[in-house]
């Protein structure tokens, strides 16, 4: 007989191996999971969704999250914020919806919100397509780039946009994120993309903001911090680096940039939504190389354009320009091959995708087709005309190229100068984008470091209105307030028709608020400017109807005689109280001045049994022959 041990040890099965490995595997998931809704439980202010609901509207409004910005800026503590624009929760059944994605120059910077090209397309559009409810939302934010416009376009798309227009590149080396900027999550855009991604899980974000809270305390103590009042994001999200043309991390920018813009044009595509993407323009005639000790060639070269264009080479010239700003190493303006990737993904996207000529349009409209203080109020943002040019050019190719479902009457669409003039961009919000250019300007890189200036902490008012307009440039009062206080102090001096552009600017931009059309309408009425003051309460009436605005209205009727209006305000006067004394009074006169006198009794009998001691009464009865 073969011998056998006593006792075998016990072989675990292999079923059991495999639920070892697999319990073994997912705990750290499980663990993760758990941290993540703890996380979650506990921070709900790290959710920073793209949208939030508007602060008035009962949720029927939706605008830009104040704060979405975190996301790219984690370790800031007032990062750049998007316009607070509204738009219908629930797109209306004729609604058509553009989204406008990009940077400070999408968003309108310097000057105030209405100051956009996003607000005078959305004009053109509204003549252009009278039977739809247009809504042109612009999310460019200052000192971002191609990465935070991929990260935000699922939230785009989930709200149904009729179609996508793209506006940037300038911020791509020294955005947050950027090849060269001060804020970065990894060396190659690949990680970063992925790094973004991850971003959405709240445990990965809390952890994140706080080592970049860290790494931005030690940096400040390291190179003394930069005094927020002085400075801009242009000095903060830059790692201060040279970057030369056709070195190393010029090459990442630019594939940051394509891989990017190609991944935004797919997804939009995609979703069979059109994508309209602008080639970027800047100031090359009059803004110089910036302060850079690497930047003698580039300033060499913009001198020899200068000297060309004195001697009347202006072929030579604009050819110097762009390339002394491709050579400068301070890469705040995109440089000449961003449009050459602009067109190449465009072609390669399909016909959905569509290329807008915007860096063209300024050169054939600037001095010697090199842009400048023509269009541009420094670098990158463009002036009045410049943001004109801008809206005109998009325009131009929504007409070539409509969305689908959108046919644009271009007959009925006026010049931009008259749509500017409708969302009223007035001379305060130009001061308010003066005193910011100014506070730039005074600071690097427009500047040597050893030269800077602290605008803001020097510069003395010469007004009470400019005052108004360097508190808000500064970010020490809200622009709302600072129009509301600017606009009363214009009315008591006497000038109503500027008061009424300020309180109308702010009504475009606040047009889910009755009150600025209010207050306007009732500057006007005290100027007995009537026909207009009836206008703004009628706008009033269409977004709050009350009793208080259909009672102003029927006096403006009843001054010009006309009967028949003055009864059908009254008539909706009435619909809020139907047995208030004094509208009823009114309503009687008035309906027996228009020829009704049975009408005007039996509103007079109303009245009679509503309120018999009405101070007015016998003698209205009397007069309309009631007993």
């Amino acid at each position: 007989m073969a011998n056998t041990p006593a006792s075998a040890p016990l072989q675990p099965s292999a079923s059991r191996t495999r639920w070892f490995a697999v319990i073994a595997l997912a705990l750290p998931f499980v663990l993760f999971g758990a941290i993540e809704l703890a996380v979650r439980a506990l921070w709900p202010a790290g959710a920073l969704p793209l949208f939030v609901s508007a602060p008035a509207g009962n949720g029927a409004w939706l605008m830009a999250n104040p704060v979405v910005a975190a996301r790219w800026f984690p370790g800031e503590a007032s990062p750049p914020a998007p316009n607070g624009e509204f738009f219908r929760a629930e797109k209306a059944a004729n609604g058509f919806r553009v989204f406008v994605l990009g940077e400070s120059s999408a968003q309108g910077f310097p000057y105030p919100r209405t100051g956009s090209f996003a607000r005078l397309l959305d004009a053109a559009l509204s003549d252009a397509l009278p039977n739809h409810d247009v809504e042109v939302i612009t999310l460019g934010i200052a000192a971002t780039n191609s990465y935070a416009m991929l990260d935000i376009v699922p939230e785009v798309l989930a709200q149904h946009p009729d179609a996508v227009l793209y506006y940037g590149g300038h911020n791509e080396y020294v955005g947050a994120l950027g090849a060269g900027s001060s804020i970065k999550l990894a060396s190659s855009p690949a990680l970063t993309r992925l790094f973004v991604r991850l971003q959405h899980l709240r445990t990965v974000r809390a952890l994140n903001r706080f080592v970049a809270q860290r790494r931005t305390r030690s940096a400040q103590e390291s190179r003394g911090a930069i005094d927020p009042a002085a400075a801009s994001f242009m000095e903060s999200v830059t790692s201060g680096r040279d970057i030369v043309l056709g070195d190393a991390l010029y090459g990442v920018g630019a594939q940051q940039f394509e891989e990017n813009l190609a991944r935004i044009v797919q997804a939009v595509t995609a979703a069979n939504v059109p994508v309209y993407v602008a080639s970027v323009p800047s100031n090359v005639r009059e803004q110089a190389p910036f302060a850079a000790a690497g930047n003698a060639a580039a300033r060499a070269t913009f001198d020899s354009a200068t000297a060309a264009l004195a001697a009347g080479d202006s072929a030579a010239a604009r050819v110097r320009f762009v390339r002394a700003r491709d050579l400068d190493v301070v890469r705040f303006r995109a440089p000449s091959s961003f449009d050459s990737v602009v067109q190449r993904v465009v072609m390669q996207a399909g016909p959905l995708a569509r290329y807008v000529p915007v860096s063209e349009a300024f050169a054939a409209a600037a001095v010697a087709r090199a842009p400048g203080s023509d269009l541009f109020l420094e670098h990158v943002h463009p002036n009045r005309a410049g943001v004109r040019l801008i809206a005109n050019t998009f325009l131009r190719a929504l007409q070539r190229a409509a969305p689908a479902g959108a046919a644009l009457d271009s007959t009925r669409v006026q010049p931009m100068e008259a749509y500017e003039a409708r969302v009223a961009v007035t001379p305060f919000d130009e001061r308010v984008a003066h005193h910011r250019v100014a506070a730039l300007a005074a600071r690097w890189p427009f500047v040597p470091l050893d030269r800077q200036g602290d605008y803001r902490g020097t510069y003395v008012p010469t007004s009470s209105a400019d005052s108004l307009a360097f508190l808000v440039a500064g970010g020490a009062r809200p622009w709302e307030f600072a129009k509301l206080e600017l606009a009363r102090r214009l009315e008591s001096g006497g000038d109503t028709t500027q008061a009424v552009a300020e309180y109308v600017g702010l009504a475009g931009d606040q047009f889910i608020f009755a009150e600025p059309h209010s207050l306007a309408g009732a500057a006007l009425f005290r100027a007995r400017r009537f026909a207009e003051a009836d206008a703004q309460f009628a706008l009033a009436y269409d977004i709050a109807p009350s009793a208080e605005l259909a009672l102003v209205r029927a006096q403006i009727a009843g001054g010009r005689q006309d009967w028949s209006a003055a009864v059908q305000q009254l008539e909706l006067a009435r619909r809020f109280d139907p047995v208030r004394a004094d509208i009823l009074y009114q309503l009687a006169l008035a309906q027996s001045l228009a020829g009704n006198l049975p009408a005007a009794q039996e509103t007079a009998r109303l009245l009679q049994r509503a309120n018999p001691q009405y101070p007015q009464l016998p003698q209205l009865l009397t007069t309309l022959g009631v007993r």
